[in-house]
């Protein structure tokens, strides 16, 4: 079980990566893509709980962690902000997901749960402190102008920030 917060810090630093916005908007739909899917733990436990849904694609990991659940959020998403954030966000925590247990990737056409199960303890600690430290890495490097985008593939931008 991997905690909502990591989901929102790993995508969030995913995002300074591959995007690096200047913008807020690809942060924030990145968060929300990234807390989504989560949803259907207080979203859907009252529907089962008064019988109105029931089975597997209602239970946790289930239809907001697919495919479908993920183009419709990114859909719904890209509204508010840049289509590629939201995704990135959406991926990034149904691929942790599917890292500490599994998720059910095909429904609503397949019900098989598909993953692997490593520690989630250790990896939230783990992606915590990469998230955390890429993040504080673009927070500085954005304070002091340090530009990630160069024409080339030298060192030379590099050794000029140094100086």
């Amino acid at each position: 079980m991997v905690a909502t917060g990591v989901h929102i810090l790993l995508s969030l630093a995913l995002i300074s990566v591959l995007r690096r916005s200047g913008r807020p908007e690809p942060y924030l739909v990145g968060a929300l893509a990234a807390a989504v899917p989560d949803s259907d733990t207080f979203v859907f436990r009252p529907l089962v709980e008064i019988g109105y849904a029931g089975g597997v694609l209602w239970g946790h990991r289930g239809l907001t962690h697919s495919l479908l659940g993920g183009v419709v959020v990114i859909v719904l998403l890209s509204f508010v902000g840049p289509w590629r954030a939201a995704a990135i966000g959406f991926g990034s925590h149904v691929v942790f997901d599917f890292l500490s247990g599994g998720v059910r990737l095909l429904a609503p056409l397949d019900r098989t749960l598909y993953g692997l199960s490593f520690d989630w303890v250790l990896l939230n600690a783990l992606t915590s402190v990469f998230a955390v430290t890429v993040l504080l890495g673009d927070l500085l490097g954005r304070k002091y102008g340090l530009e990630t985008r160069t024409e080339s593939y030298t060192a030379e931008p590099i050794l000029e920030w140094l100086r």
